[in-house]
């Protein structure tokens, strides 16, 4: 079966499995007075004997209501509720699959308004915001947020960990109106107790303005409030395991705050191949509920060589109001880590050259050794003032800051062998290198966002000035690097025609190097046109000074030692206009808006690069003109979809560097030079038209459709010139007068199904791709290649409530080049790869877990095809009363057929090799999560 029979199959079950019937309750609210619908109204459904609501949802724009999946064959409650009206309650009873429609609901408004104030319903509407209320969710005594999302209506939490509301995203999540131990929203929703919440707010988190002016593209978010002193809260994983082959693993994570602070310490040390990015990773990936099938902090089959690796680090985050609101934030947040890596790396490789004026004599292999000590300390710092809270009179504002500091040491061993078989080069040369470098830097970036003052109509007209219309968005950021490095290198090059041209080189190389960099980015905008100014400084020192021990004697190197210093500077003022062409808001029934946005600008670039060496001194000037111009048209229909539409025109122009034109060049390797550029260089034209956006179904289970197709059109674009020479390969910078293209797509859609009370199917699918010509010249011979690539990706996840969850992974890609201007195909190429994984997770009880994956990895090509499977088990019990006490045996590579194989396809060479990575061993691990919330 192939992959599109296998594609097909599963879509049809998917829609097979959505079709399955169940029951299903609908009906109108109206307002028994002046007969209009009522929008917003919790509907609820209990059975009977239960306190715990079963099904609950609020009625949409139209007054109506529709429940899925409520059991059949029990005696069932409906209940109506509405602020400011009586309560209904009706007792009913369905038979399998039934569909029921009550009709028209009459709901009296009040009489006695004590009489109205009840027990918080277990959904409503709060202004804007939809609240949750969490204690009306029966749940399991260890349940997490994340197991009460999945009970809450119009919430979806998908099986690759994100989450929905009515079919929009919500990627961000709040406690407290804060951020909770990092910016990985799985740390809140399977940490924090289900019993420490008082409710879950769900709101569109943008500025006042931006709504009043796109009504209906929300940018959702979701708030956890917490019941009064659960804040006082202490939890974290404590754990480590050891294996055979001597692989270990241990990790620590111990997080705690209260009203005001969040303090996290952590730890992580492994062998096998794990690669901490940061704290963040650790805490989602060791979460108390666990993360299943979506761990990104495991041991990596696929990476090069063996990582041994050791963090510690801290972070603590400071609330200076104390009592946060989503809009209306003042935080303080540092971090600090010190990590430790060692990586040993072997690497064997074959080069054909796919051009070759020889067919017996047109490949290089290449063999390698390494040994790399890293040792790094960061520091981070980060400060955010947000006041988005409506007054009138008052800008909203936002203020934010971040500074990263960085210290560190790098050594690094390494012997390769290169092997030359060209016509023209038949040589070899043996490199042994060892460098240490020292690196220290500091990087920050700032924003400062001041938004138009509320407006306000007295008689129909403005009280708003001129000023008061201004909007200021500044952002800066910017480096400070210093860099050391003291290299030793040894070469043994032999020409296996002429002994003559045989070398031994000997050579110390020591390298000091500033740099200092700053980009700044004003907008000044009132409500038809903005002044945008755009500045970027970048300075660079450098004194590099090489010797060559000649004999007993160090000489210094004239063509490697110099001192240099560039400085280049970028200034780019543009004008902005932005004219709403139509715009119609019909309330409750649809929204839409099409709107006009031009930029005309100019640019003025300078650099100037002044060297002892002669050919190094280089100065380039130019000043462009560039422009934009995009029609934006949204469209949304209320209760239904929301879909939006962009078409953009760009003009850009780029400039060759430094390295492009004269690059510094080190007879260690003789078989191989680069020229850099001969000729003088224009300034590359760049044409960019775009089109893209997305449909999105709104309600619970919806269907997301994302999409972009652009077109980039090169004048006077850089290309590669090579020649083949008399024992060198030679590569020269070159302007190409032809204009080059690539046309590229991307297109994404995802829809969940549900198929029964507590059962889901999520699918995800994207396709990409692009279609271009590439210019290059080989041996004074231009070709015209013809690249074409396209991608798919494809995952799905089936998920039983707390029970079993299974997930498919497909990634395709093709890679086709073509020479449009040879008479035969010897230039041709093509490849492919499919890498495909199935993993599964099932609870066999509330403290036994089984979970095992299998991941299947090809690569097919014109030289070699390659082919592994990696299948890697695990299971865990959980013990102690709270199942925080968790024991977990891993078997990894169970077949032994783990490979380093890999290929690169270029445009003139094709490469295949192996490397070293992780094989197959067990381990045995032990994990406490200590959990407290509440004082």
């Amino acid at each position: 079966m192939n992959i599109k029979s296998i594609f097909l199959v599963l879509i049809s079950l998917g829609l097979c499995l959505h079709a399955i019937s169940q029951t299903k309750i609908t009906g109108t609210l109206i307002d028994s007075t002046y007969n209009r619908v009522l929008e917003s109204a919790t509907v609820s459904v209990y059975e009977q004997g239960k306190k715990a609501v079963d099904k609950v949802t609020l009625t949409d724009r139209y007054g109506k209501f529709e429940i899925l999946g409520s059991a059949s064959g029990k005696p069932l409650i409906l209940e109506l509720s509405l602020l400011g009206y009586d309560k209904l309650r009706i007792d009913f009873q369905l038979t399998a699959n039934e569909k029921k429609d009550f009709g028209k609901f009459n709901m009296k408004q009040s009489v006695n308004e004590i009489e109205a104030i009840e027990m918080v319903p277990p959904v409503r509407m709060n202004g804007d915001t939809i609240e949750f209320n969490a204690d009306a969710f029966e749940l399991d005594s260890n349940a997490v947020v994340e197991d009460l999302l999945n009970k809450l209506p119009g919430i979806v939490v998908w099986g690759d960990g994100a989450v929905t509301y009515n079919g929009r995203p919500v990627p961000t999540i709040l406690v407290n109106g804060k951020p909770f131990f990092g910016a990985d929203m799985a740390i809140a929703l399977q940490n924090i107790d289900k019993k420490a919440v008082n409710k879950l707010q769900v709101y569109d988190k943008r500025s006042r303005e931006d709504k009043e002016n796109d009504p209906e593209g929300k940018k959702l978010e979701m708030n956890v409030v917490l019941k009064e002193g659960k804040e006082n809260m202490i939890f974290g994983n404590i754990g480590g395991g050891y294996g055979t082959d001597e692989r270990y693993q241990s990790s620590m994570n111990i997080n705690k705050s209260h009203k005001k602070a969040q303090t996290t310490v952590a730890y992580s040390g492994s062998n096998i191949n794990k690669d901490l990015a940061n704290i963040d990773q650790l805490l989602k990936n060791t979460t108390f509920k666990g993360i299943g099938i979506n761990a990104d902090f495991a041991p990596d089959f696929l990476r090069q060589g063996i990582l041994e690796q050791h963090v510690v680090g801290g972070r603590y985050q400071y609330d200076f109001k104390g009592s946060a609101t989503p809009n209306n934030q003042h935080i303080a947040t540092g971090n600090i880590t010190a990590r430790w890596n060692r990586n040993n790396n072997e690497n064997e490789s074959s080069t054909i050259l796919l051009n070759p004026e020889s067919a017996d004599r047109n490949s290089r292999s290449y063999s390698s050794t390494s040994e790399q000590d890293w040792r790094v300390q960061n520091g981070s710092f980060n400060y955010q003032h947000t006041d988005f809270t409506y007054n009138q009179g008052k800008r909203n504002s936002m203020y934010s800051g971040n500074v990263w500091m960085e210290n560190s040491k790098n050594d690094n061993r390494n012997s390769s062998l290169t092997t030359y078989n060209y016509l023209n080069n038949q040589s070899s040369n043996n490199l042994n290198n060892t460098d240490e470098t020292w690196r220290k830097g500091l990087n920050f970036n700032g924003s400062i966002q001041l938004e138009a003052k509320p407006n306000y109509m007295i008689n129909g007209k403005s009280q708003l000035s001129f000023m008061d219309h201004m909007r200021v968005h500044l952002q800066v950021d910017g480096n400070f690097n210093n860099e050391r490095a003291d290299s030793y290198k040894l070469g043994d090059y032999v020409n296996f025609t002429d002994s003559s041209l045989d070398k031994k080189s000997e050579r110390r190389y020591n390298n000091e190097q500033s740099n200092q960099y700053f980009n700044g980015n004003l907008l000044i905008r009132h409500k038809t046109f903005g002044i945008r100014n755009r500045i970027n400084f970048n300075t660079r020192e450098e004194n590099s000074l090489v010797n060559d021990l000649v004999g007993t004697t160090l000489l210094q190197n004239n063509s490697l030692s110099h001192d240099s210093r560039f400085r280049q500077t970028q200034y780019e003022p543009s004008l902005e206009f932005y004219k709403t062409l139509k715009n119609k808001y019909l309330n409750g029934r649809y929204y839409y808006n099409l709107n006009l946005e031009t930029s005309i600008g100019t640019r003025f670039f300078r650099n100037k690069n002044i060297s002892t060496l002669d050919y190094r001194n280089l100065a380039q000037r130019f000043n462009s003109v560039l422009g934009s111009l995009a029609l934006n048209y949204s469209y949304s229909k209320m209760g239904k979809f929301y879909s939006s539409h962009n078409l953009r025109y760009n003009y850009n122009e780029e400039y060759a560097n430094l390295q492009q034109l004269r690059p510094i060049y080190d007879d260690i390797n003789p078989g191989y030079r680069f020229y850099g550029a001969i000729n003088p260089i224009k300034a590359t034209g760049v044409h960019y038209i775009s089109y893209n956006g997305y449909y999105n179904q709104e309600r619970q289970h919806a269907l997301s459709l994302n999409y972009n197709i652009g077109y980039r059109l090169y004048k006077n674009g850089l290309t590669d010139s090579l020649v083949y020479a008399e024992n060198e390969q030679q590569n020269y910078t070159v302007q190409v007068p032809n204009d080059m293209y690539v046309l590229t797509f991307t297109t994404y859609l995802s829809k969940p199904f549900f198929i029964k009370k507590g059962q889901t199917l999520t699918l995800n699918m994207s396709v990409n791709g692009n279609w271009g010509n590439k210019y290059q010249f080989v041996d004074g011979h231009m070709q015209e290649m013809i690249n074409r690539r396209i991608g798919s990706n494809m995952s799905t996840y089936y998920t039983i409530l707390n029970k079993f969850q299974v997930g498919w992974k497909n990634d395709l890609n093709f890679y086709k080049r073509h020479d449009k201007l040879a008479t035969d195909a010897k230039n041709d190429y093509s490849s492919s790869t499919w890498n495909s994984g199935l993993a599964m997770a099932y609870q066999v009880t509330k403290r036994w877990t089984v979970n095992t994956s299998v991941d299947n990895r090809s690569n097919f090509s014109k030289f070699q095809d390659n082919h592994a499977v990696i299948w890697n088990a695990n299971t865990t019990y959980r013990m102690l009363k709270g199942n925080n006490l968790e024991l977990k045996f891993e078997a990894l590579d169970l077949l032994r057929q783990n490979k380093g194989f890999y290929f690169n396809d270029g445009v003139t060479e094709f490469t295949t090799g192996y490397r070293n990575i992780l094989t197959q061993y067990y381990m045995i691990s032990l994990s406490y999560m200590p959990r407290k919330f509440g004082k």
